[in-house]
């Protein structure tokens, strides 16, 4: 098909007068019946990639998702459009079920939206036999992969579904992240056949990122909220339930618009959650990260992230919902120990293999040095994704101020406690020595007792777990561990040459 034709049907369909790099390029390939991979950053307009195909071909395309609510809002686009789409889903009845696949059957629909599962289920894996289906788009890719942040063991099989065709169609996969081992997991288990593969840069300049470090968070992000402009939208993201609920609850108290979203709502409960978000009823949507794979809404200014990631795949997909439209979008991380602590729980509990354990802590590590650096955070983002960025210009730290500080004294003090306390606690316990606080643990453990108490009581909390943080990240300390779940803190040599004064630490401390 020639350009010219293209950008005719871009119009015609979507109203746009040029295709946004590569789109034309992926969309030429599956056209032209070859296997394809999208990596393109959440934002630029992946699911044209697969739609336009469908629409252009003769015969079905199957578009492969993971979540209903991407499929929800795809589909009424697309019918609006007046391309005729259904999407086979669990929030089906067995009515209205079988009632799709009759429509399925008498040829009503171009593109059928389906789960992964729907391609093994009774009344539907007999039926996808008999279909014309000129190519298949699995969407959100990195799920098939284990080294995925969202791997998901139904996409595994897509590939067994597909051998059981009997003409194998185009097969094209798309993903917002994935990095090479991810890449080369999406290739082997979709069974694809020398793919064509486009990437795009990952950076975003519209997007500003930030993190506070150690911050009263509650009292942060209502102050935030109180000073948006009327026509600010955008979501808290949350890693548990609970917390969801707690501050959800909270914005309600202060009147604040807000609504919340979490895998224990009822499936109608969430649909109506994020219908409401979607018409603009909340001015904000408190959410874990049940919320948001292949959310399509442009005029999200901005993104906050109540609890750190788990890692920087995830951080990433999650601010890339924002300033969708083109918009300024400010992206704030709101970083305290507790999460460094959760993430770490949550990574115990919900790994599938446990040779994935050293993985998950190497990932963590990383998100928390992420949130820990001095220099441009989006620079440190991208490397992450192998792109070299100098400084972005648009970030907390390349727009701060920054000032020398000698803090050789109170790093002193920090690894005396260690040494005093054997190294047995952690960072929270650290600091309420150091400030002469009488916690459960410190009058329990007698550590009131010890002649480091109190010696920093002057100085601000935030300022001790930052620095006991640089200790580790410069590697002044380091942890070790005993078991599955009992880490130790050691001071390392560079540390006791610290402690000795055998040599200073100077630090490059942000202002503002």
């Amino acid at each position: 098909m020639q350009d010219q034709e293209l950008k005719a049907a871009l119009k015609a369909y979507y109203n746009f007068e040029e295709f946004r790099k590569p789109q034309q390029e992926i969309i030429k390939s599956i056209l032209n019946k070859q296997d394809t991979i999208g990596i393109l950053p959440t934002g630029t307009g992946k699911s044209l990639c697969y739609q336009l195909p469908g629409i252009l071909t003769k015969n079905l395309t199957l578009v492969i998702s993971p979540l209903v609510a991407l499929m929800k809002d795809q589909v009424d686009t697309l019918n609006q459009r007046g391309v005729p789409t259904i999407s086979l889903n669990s929030h089906l009845t067995p009515k209205n079920m079988r009632e799709a696949i009759e429509g399925i059957i008498d040829d009503r629909y171009k593109i059928i939206y389906l789960a992964p599962e729907k391609l093994f289920s009774e009344d539907f894996k007999e039926v996808v036999k008999t279909l014309a289906i000129d190519h298949i788009a699995i969407d959100e890719a990195h799920c098939i992969s284990q080294w995925g942040h969202d791997f998901r063991p139904k996409y595994k099989k897509i590939a067994l579904a597909l051998k059981e065709l009997p003409i194998r169609p185009t097969i094209s996969a798309f993903t917002a992240t994935a990095n090479q081992k991810v890449l080369e997991d999406i290739i082997k288990l979709l069974d694809l056949r020398e793919p064509k593969i486009y990437q795009t840069s990952f950076n975003r300049p519209n997007l500003y990122l930030d993190v506070k470090l150690y911050q009263d968070k509650g009292k942060y992000l209502l102050s935030y909220l109180k000073n948006l402009k009327e026509t600010d939208r955008g979501l808290v993201y949350c890693n548990t339930r609970g917390e969801v609920e707690r501050i959800y609850k909270k914005l309600r108290e202060n009147n604040i618009q807000a609504g919340m979203y979490h895998a224990g709502l009822k499936k109608k409960e969430r649909q109506e959650v994020q219908d409401e978000f979607f018409n603009d009823q909340y001015q904000v949507l408190i959410a874990t990260n049940a919320f948001g794979m292949g959310l399509d809404k442009e005029d999200l200014t901005f993104i906050i992230h109540y609890n750190m990631p788990a890692n920087l795949e995830s951080y990433y997909q999650e601010i890339g919902r924002g300033g969708r439209g083109g918009q300024p979008c400010s992206c704030i991380l709101l970083f305290g120990l507790k999460d460094v602590i959760v993430n770490k729980a949550l990574g115990q509990e919900r790994v599938y293999f446990k040779w994935r354990l050293e993985e998950k802590k190497a990932q963590l590590k990383e998100i928390t040095d992420f949130a820990h650096t001095e220099k441009c955070y989006k620079a440190v983002l991208l490397k992450h994704f192998g792109e070299e960025l100098e400084h972005c210009g648009n970030c907390g730290n390349c727009l701060g101020s920054f000032k020398e500080r000698d803090a050789t004294q109170e790093a002193q003090m920090i690894l005396s406690t260690v040494y005093h306390t054997k190294g047995y606690y952690g960072s929270g316990t650290i600091t309420a020595i150091l400030k002469g606080k009488k916690t459960a643990k410190v009058k329990e453990k007698y550590l009131d007792q010890l002649s480091v108490y109190g010696l920093l009581k002057k100085e601000r909390e935030e300022f001790i777990y930052y620095l006991t943080a640089r200790l580790e990240l410069d590697g002044y300390l380091e942890k070790k561990q005993n078991s599955k779940f009992d880490e130790q803190i050691l001071i390392t040599k560079e540390g006791l040459e610290l402690l000795k004064g055998q040599k200073k630490l100077v630090l490059n401390i942000r202002e503002s």
